[in-house]
């Protein structure tokens, strides 16, 4: 089977879906490349779960096309678009062994007893189920149940599988055991998947790329390094992992570089994008892990670029902890230390000075 199964391109084209008044998918463009593992990422109420069920045949979009290899599937019957759909409930036949229920959508093609035997064989094998092949569902725990739905998926070797946050019910340990099964099993077939997720983390874990969706629309599509660092919006940098935005003016701007101003202090950044000049509005983008804390009594003189502020809380969270800043205004500043670290220790109500290289904080257009 591993060496069967091979990925189709999946194109997605300026694709429309509207229920009365209000549009949950907005002129989505994207193609998916033979192979790769993409996800769509986004809050409740983005789009990304209504794309899926566009390209699985369950809901039919307004305009627009939908390809796989150069096959127009856009009204074609989902039982004819040789797509495999993994929910997060699994959908098990509960009268059905395993084996059973991972035999069905051969015995739907009319595929032969030997044949069908040979394809559930190697599909138990490839998730580690042949203990439990004559047990029924019930009989099964929550990770079981999910590899029996991922074995039923991929038997008759399709070349394209969605996957609707199929572990979403998996406590977190198990949840990220089953994020590395499966992308090793998505590897070895060669298949391509888009998933669906709402778990930013899931999606910086799995996936070849990220398309983070927002009301509708495709945000950013990237590696998921590159969304990270290099987010292109302030939604995106406040959505893909912890990040502290803060507002400010933009003060100077030479080289790729600025200054920016908070009632704090002043900070270094990089303008997001061209055409910020000075006295411009900002949201000021840093990650915790980027910002250094030096205790007040540390610094000498003028204390140069950095907000001043005052240690409000530290928080444990096993190899970092947290440090959380009160800054002028209101504002809070979080910073991730080394838990054994002696910033770690720093007690609430402790002046200290934030600071971190300017590379490290993007500068982006305030909207409001």
């Amino acid at each position: 089977m591993a060496d069967a199964v091979r990925g189709l391109e999946v194109g997605i084209h300026e694709v429309w879906r509207r229920y009365g008044a209000v549009t949950a998918v907005g002129g989505v463009s994207l193609t998916v490349g033979a192979g790769e593992f993409v996800s769509l990422l986004g809050p409740s109420g983005s789009g990304k779960t209504t794309l899926l069920m566009m390209l699985a045949g369950f809901e039919e979009p307004d305009s627009g096309r939908l390809t796989v290899g150069t096959r127009d599937i856009t009204r074609v019957a989902p039982n004819k678009r040789d797509i495999a759909m993994v929910f997060q409930r699994y959908a098990l036949f509960p009268h059905m062994t395993v084996a059973e229920n991972i035999a069905f959508p051969l015995r739907m093609r009319r595929v032969g007893r030997a044949e069908r035997d040979e394809r559930v064989n190697r599909a138990i094998g490839m998730v580690k189920l042949d203990a439990q092949a004559g047990r029924k569902p019930s009989e099964l725990s929550g990770g079981q149940q999910q590899r029996v739905a991922l074995a039923r998926a991929i038997v008759f070797e399709p070349p394209v599988i969605l996957m609707d946050e199929p572990l979403g019910a998996l406590d977190k340990k198990l949840r990220q055991h089953m994020q590395s099964e499966l992308r090793q099993l998505q590897q070895r077939l060669g298949a391509t998947v888009i998933y669906v997720t709402h778990d930013q983390e899931e999606a910086l874990t799995m996936s070849d790329r990220v398309a983070v969706m927002n009301g509708g629309q495709l945000i950013q599509l990237g590696p998921p390094r590159e969304l990270y660092d290099r987010p292109a919006d302030a939604f995106v940098a406040d959505f893909i992992g912890e990040m502290n935005l803060l507002p400010a003016t933009l003060d100077t701007l030479r080289d790729g570089a600025c200054t920016v101003r908070h009632a704090a202090g002043t900070a270094g950044a990089t303008p997001s994008r061209s055409g910020l000049g000075p006295g411009a509005s900002v949201r000021l983008a840093v990650r915790p892990e980027h910002v250094e804390l030096v205790p007040d009594t540390m610094v000498h003189g003028a204390p140069g670029v950095g907000l001043r502020g005052t240690v409000a809380q530290s928080v444990f969270n096993g190899a970092s902890t947290a440090v959380l800043v009160e800054l002028p205004g209101g504002d809070r500043l979080r910073a991730d230390v080394g838990a054994r670290s002696d910033v770690a220790l720093l007690r609430p109500g402790t002046a200290v000075l934030a600071r971190w290289p300017a590379l490290s904080a993007i500068a982006f257009p305030d909207p409001g």
